[in-house]
């Protein structure tokens, strides 16, 4: 292919060339974003490589079936990875009536709640997800919240009840109780954690 990025000029076989590329990175981008090991690394990667067709592109090409769906995989990716500024930039670049898009809305309602700490309507929203394809990076971003719900325990309690916990934690007791096992500041002693607080704190 002789059309493909950096190259922007419009040639009798630049639109066909483009689509298929355009295709073939949205495959590598579903896939990626299927498999826990790739799904941090490879998806960034290729959405990155698929940006152009999104927007440099578009008024050749159209728009994909996929592009709200893929954009808002990427937007998450962003997200969990902790990249805000790159997750804000790639929001610049989406006009606002598309920010509508079932699945973009979906992932800036997340951003909002974990932006104001409202963890657990973040954890609530987490549940309503329009995709199957972001469910390794949710359970990534569900994990994450977890042990910021358990660092505000930590500040916020000097002891408190193991029920207690898991419904702040928004888990179940057991899952608490395999927490705490790797927590050293984590005392469990008849269904009540202790010693929340490190002694240099």
């Amino acid at each position: 292919f002789t059309t493909l990025p950096p190259n922007n000029t419009k040639t009798a076989q630049s639109q066909k060339e483009r689509t298929l590329a355009m295709q073939g990175y949205e495959t590598a981008c579903v896939l990626a974003a299927k498999n826990i090991l790739t799904v941090d690394s490879a998806l960034e990667r290729h959405a990155q490589l698929l940006q152009p067709y999104y927007f440099d592109y578009r008024a050749e090409l159209g728009d994909s079936s996929k592009r709200g769906e893929i954009l808002a995989l990427e937007l998450l990716s962003l997200l969990v990875g902790k990249k805000l500024g790159d997750f804000y930039s790639l929001m610049e670049r989406i006009p606002l009536k598309e920010r509508s898009d079932k699945y973009i809305n979906y992932v800036v309602e997340l951003e909002k709640n974990l932006m104001e700490g409202n963890y657990n309507q973040l954890l609530k929203t987490r549940q309503k997800s329009p995709s199957t394809l972001y469910k390794a990076l949710l359970n990534k971003l569900e994990s994450t919240v977890q042990d910021e719900i358990a660092s505000c325990i930590e500040q916020s309690y000097p002891s408190i009840s193991l029920a207690a916990a898991a419904k702040l934690m928004n888990v179940k007791p057991q899952d608490v109780l395999n927490y705490a096992e790797g927590k050293e500041n984590w005392k469990v002693t008849n269904q009540q954690i202790g010693k929340l607080r490190l002694k240099n704190r």
